[in-house]
């Protein structure tokens, strides 16, 4: 492909997205406004509904902190396979063709043997140089691939 280390891994150490968190918080403060606007629905419901989000919000945010509270790592190796690293375990992964590259975030279309996953990146969960290189490698890849292994 390229000469320029285009082929060289890429490293991506995922930390928490302030930008997801900010749309988590809005979606959830948009439901409050809309149930607040005056409709039939008697009190008691709109506020059982109330309390609903609001506990829908906090064990969201609690949720995803406690996910992303260690940082994940992807390595993009050549032929397409992403190598995830959590806790000492490695799981392999094979990229499909298909993924969406945005200014804001990208979607990783990956699957192994086993299971298939979509891996959301926001621009603010990793560096700026590496988060380049990820659009780029996305924006061009193909899908030459091999099939993952357990010996790979």
């Amino acid at each position: 492909m390229l000469s320029n280390g285009f082929d060289a891994p890429l490293r991506l150490e995922l930390n928490a997205s302030k930008i997801l968190i900010r749309f988590q918080f809005l979606v959830h403060l948009l439901a409050i406004i809309a149930i607040s606007f005056p409709s039939d629905v008697p009190l008691v419901i709109k506020f059982v509904l109330y309390v609903f989000v609001a506990i829908s919000a906090v064990m969201l945010q609690r949720k995803y902190r406690e996910s992303i509270s260690r940082t994940a790592l992807f390595i993009w190796q050549k032929n397409s396979l992403w190598i995830e690293s959590n806790n000492d375990k490695q799981q392999v992964w094979q990229c499909q063709p298909g993924n969406l590259v945005t200014a804001w975030f990208v979607v990783v279309r990956l699957y192994s043997e086993k299971k298939k996953r979509s891996l959301l990146i926001f621009k603010d969960q990793c560096d700026a140089q590496s988060f380049r290189r990820l659009k780029v490698k996305l924006k061009y890849f193909q899908g030459e691939a091999v099939i993952p292994t357990d010996a790979s």
